[in-house]
């Protein structure tokens, strides 16, 4: 039976190179009448595009390389703290390539890893080992967080990442935590452990769910992200689960993710001045199990 050049496109994510369609058993021929026919196009030698793919991705391919650095790890959904430029992964030996436009980098690493079915990328790997090179420490530990998170990087996979840094780094190893759902998160986390508290990630509480950090066993911390915070339904159920938090006998606070990453001195001023007084009292109440979601 032929092959389904559709679904092999969409696996594709609609960006492939020509070879790896012939080597699927899709014929010459067969290319030829679809870029004929404009169902398909060609942004570079070698390449083929169909409708469905990434516009970042084709700039990438055109300007003879694949996403890398911060872009690929924004194409796999890995967190990164900032928008930055077009970043371009290009081979060491390539040449003649065009000029970049705009907001456009290009990194020159080798990469070792296989690209996996989407090829205008590099991998988790390599986007992580090309972002180090020149991301402050914490954003390529809010980075390697998620991308543990989303079980995007395994353990395996994050203990060559680490061989495969600069010696200056590999001391991450120690600060990465896994359990960050935002990189938000991740900074905080960083933060507090720096000022001397003892932090947990992700932690179940019955009477209240899941909640962003636990600082010192007894102190809740919640980093607020506009996507999932907007909304009064969601707004009451926060503040459900802080009065909550208040009955079962835990202090608690909560940040918006712009004052986590723009006035982190002042977060850590409110969580200090909080638990100045110790933990409160704790309430007769305190192992109601409200069934809250995560």
């Amino acid at each position: 039976m032929p092959r389904n050049l559709a679904l092999d496109l969409a696996a594709a994510g609609g960006l492939v190179r020509r070879r790896t369609l012939l080597g699927l058993g899709h014929t010459a021929h067969s290319l030829r009448l679809r870029v004929a026919a404009h169902q398909l196009h060609v942004p570079r030698r070698g390449w083929l595009a169909s409708e469905i793919a990434p516009p970042e991705a084709l700039r990438a391919v055109t300007l003879g390389g694949v996403l890398g650095g911060a872009s690929a790890l924004a194409s796999y959904g890995i967190w990164v703290d900032d928008d930055g430029p077009l970043v371009i992964s290009c081979p060491p030996t390539a040449s003649r390539l065009p000029p970049l436009g705009e907001n456009e980098r290009r990194v020159w690493l080798p990469t070792s890893e296989h690209l996996g079915a989407k090829q205008w990328r590099v991998s988790v790997v390599d986007a992580l080992l090309q972002f180090a090179t020149h991301a402050p420490r914490d954003s390529l530990i809010a980075s390697v967080d998620s991308a543990l998170n989303k079980k995007l990087l395994g353990r395996d996979e994050f203990r060559r990442f680490i061989r495969a840094l600069p010696r200056r780094l590999r001391s991450i190893e120690r600060e990465v935590d896994g359990d960050a759902m935002s990189g938000s998160e991740t900074h905080l986390r960083l933060a507090l452990v720096r000022a001397g508290y003892r932090v947990e990630s992700q932690v179940f509480i019955a009477s209240v769910g899941w909640v962003d950090l636990l600082v010192d066993g007894w102190y809740i911390v919640e980093v607020d992200s506009r996507r999932f915070h907007d909304g009064i339904e969601q707004q009451t159920l926060d503040r459900l689960r802080d009065g909550n938090s208040g009955i079962a006998g835990y202090g608690h606070g909560r940040f918006m993710w712009s004052q986590v990453r723009y006035e982190i001195d002042w977060c850590l001023a409110v969580v200090a001045a909080a638990m100045r007084d110790g933990r409160p009292d704790r309430s007769p109440v305190d192992r109601i199990d409200l069934g809250l979601p995560r």
